[in-house]
């Protein structure tokens, strides 16, 4: 393997000193030590060699190189993109000058100048470079530059060459959904998602930002046939936790709060297999959510009381168990506990604010509950009829009469705007 390294590299030295020693710009005998240093990993001794050589040939473009060479060997980046640069400047159709710089580019995370080298890679040498990685790498910057025509071409040569090559199929999607071309952008879909190459969670991720994007426009042309890809998808990968999710969130679309049940249940157990606290949560507090509103009080409590031994601090959970006891007008010292945590948690949030100050005022204390909605009124209370109307109530209570008829007359016309 060593000997086969050796004469790439010495293959390599004798044809840039084709060029190099015509112009007798430097001593022929310390570049090619230098080399040797180089191919042997003596990269400081190699770097001594071509600095002294860069000095009295700054020009000369087989100097620069391997000066570049060295440098990104020790990590001295930006003197290899210096010297490199300056390479490829002076012999413009070298591959091997634009390999490197192209390469030192990937490695600084520079997609846009790395994309940039391939396609002049590509231009060049064709057979080489005409790979699905290539065409991909170049297809992503012309997205980025808002080239949809020009990265939809180049993403369709990359899948001509290998079809089931993902980030290309990613890169196209893309391209499709920005574009609203809804047809092909679903068999597209529905070609990566068949694709075993591709991980499940990548599926699933996608997807799920499908259904956080979705409107209700996009919901009535294509929530059908998106609802079929979730549904392949979870069929796929049973024991995913975010394809449960996709499918739970397509059950809460479409109102079907029997499967919403059942879903949460399964995304709670692959959850619980799958050490992942945060979507357990969601599954148990959904389903005490949906089971509230079925009537089944005492499940909800019990899912809710699930969800807090996972994690005691989730408030939104905490914030709806001690709504609906102040609803019911039950346990109201658990409750005001309860939602006391989640003004800790999120002081300035308007809905837990309105939770607590009307716990305190079923309690008795409208004193105390009115700074929280003084504070909740800067923090968007004003935006909900029910946080005004609360407010209205508890300055009533207070003998602020004026204050109380402005506010309820406020969430008379919320209530309005929202009919």
């Amino acid at each position: 393997m060593r000997k086969t390294v050796v004469y790439i590299m010495t293959a390599a030295c004798l044809l840039l000193l084709c060029g190099y020693a015509s112009g007798r710009s430097a001593d022929v005998g310390r570049f090619l030590s230098g080399v040797t240093h180089y191919s042997a990993g003596r990269f400081d001794l190699a770097a001594e060699i071509f600095t002294r050589l860069h000095e009295t040939s700054p020009d000369d473009d087989a100097v620069n190189y391997y000066l570049g060479l060295t440098d990104y060997a020790l990590g001295r980046l930006d003197s290899a993109e210096v010297h490199l640069g300056l390479a490829v400047s002076q012999d413009t159709t070298n591959q091997w000058y634009l390999q490197a710089l192209g390469t030192l580019y990937s490695v600084q995370g520079r997609r846009s100048d790395f994309a940039t080298v391939c396609e002049k890679l590509l231009k060049l040498s064709p057979a080489q470079y005409n790979t699905p990685y290539t065409l991909t790498v170049i297809g992503d910057e012309k997205m980025n530059r808002r080239d949809d025509a020009g990265a939809l071409e180049y993403y369709d040569r990359a899948l001509e060459l290998d079809p089931d090559y993902a980030p290309a199929e990613l890169g196209k999607l893309e391209i499709l959904r920005f574009t609203g071309n809804f047809p092909p952008f679903f068999l597209t879909l529905d070609h990566f998602l068949r694709n075993e190459i591709v991980r499940d969670e990548i599926k699933s991720d996608y997807l799920g930002m499908l259904i956080d994007n979705m409107d209700s426009r996009f919901y009535w042309v294509w929530g059908e046939q998106l609802g079929k890809l979730v549904d392949l998808c979870y069929r796929q990968a049973p024991a995913d936790p975010v394809s449960n999710l996709n499918k739970l969130r397509m059950c809460i679309i479409e109102n079907k709060q029997d499967s919403v049940i059942y879903m949460c249940n399964r995304l709670a157990e692959v959850s619980r297999q799958a050490g992942d606290k945060e979507n357990l949560v969601l599954a148990l507090s959904t389903a005490g959510d949906m089971s509230y509103q079925m009537g089944d009080r005492r499940e909800a409590y019990r899912y809710y009381d699930e969800a807090l031994e996972v994690d005691p601090d989730c408030a939104p959970v905490l914030n709806n168990y001690a709504y609906y006891l102040s609803e019911e007008g039950r346990s109201l010292r658990k409750a005001l506990k309860m939602s006391r945590r989640t003004i800790e948690l999120e002081p300035d949030n308007a809905t837990y604010l309105d939770t607590c100050g009307w716990i305190l005022y079923l309690l008795g204390r409208p004193k105390e509950a009115k700074p929280l909605f003084k504070h909740a009124m800067l923090y968007g209370g004003k935006d909900s009829s029910v946080v005004l109307e609360h407010y209205s109530v508890i300055l009533g209570e207070l003998g602020e009469k004026d204050l109380s008829i402005y506010y309820h007359s406020l969430a008379e016309q919320k209530k309005a705007q929202q009919q």
